[in-house]
């Protein structure tokens, strides 16, 4: 049925019922075709012909959808919350699948514009009306409901919506590659990594060419870090500056070139980790704070290798940069073993007093507390 068609008939109908009909099937074929406004206007004028409530507030819920899949989101949520007003769930005509699907579209358009509450709170509604939708509409529901969840702090809940999206799929989805992405995210909010790590390499299992797989690697290694396996942290590592060189992509390369400093220190390969370091500083970081803890890595490896005056030389110039800065425990425990081991009893007894005030407690402290 073409406009032409459409106006030829309704001019033939002879009830009000049988243009709402017709205007309802022409906007429904406008639709399915991504033509939104020309179905929107449709809608409209079967808006007003309809009488019926729940008649009405589909409409209603049509015009909105429409105006969504337009970009027209403040008109899309005044049309759903109308509908949602309209709806009335004991009278006859009641249409579960519509009052739905308007949920639907109300917990999308909350979650685009931050309001992740109201999101939470219109998909649960959606939930109750589930058995009513199709399959894709479930699973991207539950998808939601698993984000709502992860943003509000709730990591079990949005990891048992993952799970129930994930039932609904095909082993060959797409989808799924995300949804185990947002179950690894999740796992980690709980501080369990080795299910993290699981389901991290399960996105790269599904999808090799994952769009955001610098972010999977380092979710990755940081995993690892956590889990004190510093081997497996480093072939992540190692993984990204393989695609960061395939790609030319010089983002956040400096702090990955500390990162695998770091790796290297804590699997004793302190020569390797001094080289990388080096790489590091020879990038220029602006941040002097960076740039503090880079340098802070000659000090430490130079310490391990026994260069200790080069240790205490590299300690003087990081500490022009900064006095605190990530991973500065290690490096003042080294500092002052560079300095004993020179037998500069003074610096020696600075350091230590450093060690034993900002980080009380630690064995490393205490050890330094027994020398001299």
């Amino acid at each position: 049925m073409d406009q032409k068609e459409l106006s030829s008939r309704l001019a033939a109908s002879k009830s009000r019922e049988e243009k709402i009909a017709l205007l309802d099937a022409y906007a429904e074929q406008q639709f399915e075709k991504g033509n939104f406004s020309p179905a929107r206007k449709l809608y409209m004028q079967a808006l007003a012909l309809e009488k019926l409530p729940n008649a009405r507030a589909y409409f209603t819920g049509r015009i909105g959808i429409c105006h969504y899949n337009s970009g027209g989101d403040k008109e899309a949520l005044r049309f759903l919350l109308k509908s949602t007003r309209l709806f009335q769930p004991d009278q006859p005509e009641f249409m579960p699948d519509m009052y739905g699907i308007v949920y639907f579209y109300l917990g999308s358009l909350y979650e685009y514009h931050g309001r992740v509450l109201k999101s939470f709170k219109a998909r649960r509604v959606c939930e109750q009306y589930l058995d009513s939708q199709e399959k894709d509409t479930k699973w991207m529901l539950y998808a939601g409901i698993s984000r709502n969840c992860e943003s509000l702090g709730k990591h079990d809940e949005a990891i048992r919506y993952s799970q129930k999206a994930i039932q609904i799929l095909s082993d060959n989805d797409p989808g799924l590659a995300y949804l185990y992405e947002t179950m690894a995210n999740n796992y980690m909010g709980l501080r369990q990594y080795t299910e993290a790590i699981k389901h991290f390499s399960k996105v790269l299992e599904l999808d090799p060419n994952f769009e955001r797989r610098d972010d999977i690697y380092l979710k990755l290694a940081d995993s690892y870090h956590r889990l004190t396996n510093h081997q497996r942290a480093l072939e992540s590592y190692q993984k990204i500056l393989e695609l960061k060189q395939l790609t030319g992509d010089r983002k956040n390369l400096t702090g990955l070139y500390t990162q695998i400093a770091h790796c290297y220190f804590r699997l004793e390969q302190y020569e390797k980790s001094l080289l990388i370091a080096l790489e590091a500083l020879r990038r220029q970081p602006k941040n002097k704070l960076e740039r503090a803890g880079i340098r802070s890595y000659l000090t430490n490896n130079y310490y391990e290798l026994g260069r200790y005056r080069e240790a205490v030389e590299e300690g003087v110039k990081t500490l022009k940069l900064a006095r605190k800065f990530h991973g500065d425990q290690i490096f003042y425990v080294r500092l002052a073993l560079s300095y004993y081991k020179l037998g500069d009893r003074k610096n020696f007894k600075l350091y230590r007093a450093v060690c034993r005030r900002r980080f009380r407690g630690d064995s490393w402290s205490t050890y330094l507390d027994k020398l001299m």
